[in-house]
């Protein structure tokens, strides 16, 4: 995982409709950037890791979030989130910000 403080990497990636979103376009805002993305994003936030479930050992993404500030700064970084918590949570800190 990717260290509080430090520049979000670049990235441009599809939405659930196909659109096209990347860092940039969002300067001045803070963004949620949540992982099931693509490769070249995944090994950029580090998130490809060895698993373990049930005896096995696996690689695979870790459930991450990352809450990046208006200027691509990592401010807030969770992993291995639970997807009916973690939005909520997110929402959260980001309203505390």
């Amino acid at each position: 995982m990717l260290a509080i403080g430090t520049p979000a990497p670049a990235f441009s990636l599809p939405d659930q409709n196909g659109t096209i979103h990347n860092l940039e376009q969002y300067k001045g805002k803070k963004i949620i950037l949540y992982f099931y993305p693509e490769l070249e994003v995944i090994q950029a936030y580090d998130v490809w890791h060895e698993k373990k479930m049930a005896g096995r050992t696996y690689m695979g993404i870790v459930r991450t979030t990352y809450l990046i500030d208006e200027n691509g700064i990592i401010i807030q970084a969770s992993d291995k989130v639970k997807a009916a918590d973690n939005p909520q949570q997110m929402l959260n800190i980001l309203l505390e910000n």
